[in-house]
């Protein structure tokens, strides 16, 4: 096994297109020596994959991705080291899937009042124990043949001001860290070169995080640059943070990224960063 890690997973225990152990099988094969379960909001994968880890001889270490606000943005904060039954979670996953299922209800009455063939009951019959979301929406359309892609389905109805989008409404950003915290994690921004942000804006987004308690920075991730990778280096060495990296793996439902693999080809994420997120 390489000394390379993906700390950036998701599993279908949200909207990953693999199970947990199907997850811990791909990186065993690929020969990564650990990663992290970060499902969305949710915490419901990590004991298989923890299970699958130990009897394949990878490291699965606990997390989560909490979808948050930043003054009107979304900021999402990974955590890792989590203790999964820590009552501390309970805020940011009761949250999300209340919010996510008024979202769902509101997306879907909506298109279905316009002639869609489309149910919450119907989506849960093809998907069973998934945790719904806009992803299954846009693969139903195409298997309905209302579009041709997901892509299209997200271009034409389910995307940021198409006819069917509907906001999220996402906890606080000082919040999603603080229960992290509670639940024994360490919070890091994730992927700070994806909400676009200008430089001034991107350090402000940064340091306001570092003041909620941010102890860390996605700074090695799938679809950063070099140029990006650094930046995020050098600020993470400038404030005194810790580095995390990983793919954002989903799957086939996200086909361009890979595990393990960025836009430069290896993702090369050392086992050190893990060891630094530890201590």
């Amino acid at each position: 096994m390489n000394g390379q890690i993906d700390l950036h997973i998701h599993t279908t225990a949200s909207d990953g297109t693999d199970t947990p152990r199907q997850v811990v099988e791909l990186a065993h094969s690929l020969g990564l020596r650990a990663i992290a379960i970060t499902d969305h909001d949710g915490v419901s994968g990590i004991e298989e994959a923890q299970a699958a880890g130990a009897a394949l001889g990878v490291e699965v270490i606990a997390g989560i991705e909490i979808s948050a606000d930043y003054r009107g943005n979304r900021a999402h904060v990974l955590g890792y080291f989590i203790d999964p039954a820590s009552p501390a979670l309970a805020p940011a996953v009761n949250w999300a899937v209340n919010e996510r299922a008024a979202r769902n209800e509101k997306i879907v009455g909506a298109m279905a009042a316009d002639g869609f063939d489309i149910s919450l009951e119907a989506l849960g019959r093809a998907y069973p124990g998934a945790v719904l979301g806009r992803p299954h929406m846009a693969e139903w359309l195409m298997k309905k043949g209302y579009v041709s892609s997901v892509k299209e389905a997200f271009d034409r109805y389910l995307g940021d001001g198409m006819p069917y989008y509907r906001p999220r409404e996402r906890m606080p950003m000082a919040q999603a860290m603080e229960v992290i915290s509670q639940a024994g994690g360490v919070p890091v921004l994730a992927h700070p070169f994806q909400y676009g942000y200008d430089e001034a804006e991107r350090l402000a987004f940064i340091q306001a995080a570092i003041e909620a308690g941010c102890q860390g920075l996605e700074a090695y991730y799938s679809e950063h640059s070099p140029a990006q990778q650094q930046w995020l280096l050098d600020r993470a060495a400038e404030y005194g943070l810790k580095v995390s990296g990983g793919s954002d793996y989903h799957g086939s439902r996200k086909p361009h990224i890979q595990m393990g693999s960025g836009i430069q080809g290896s993702l090369a994420v050392p086992y050190e960063a893990l060891e630094r997120l530890r201590a």
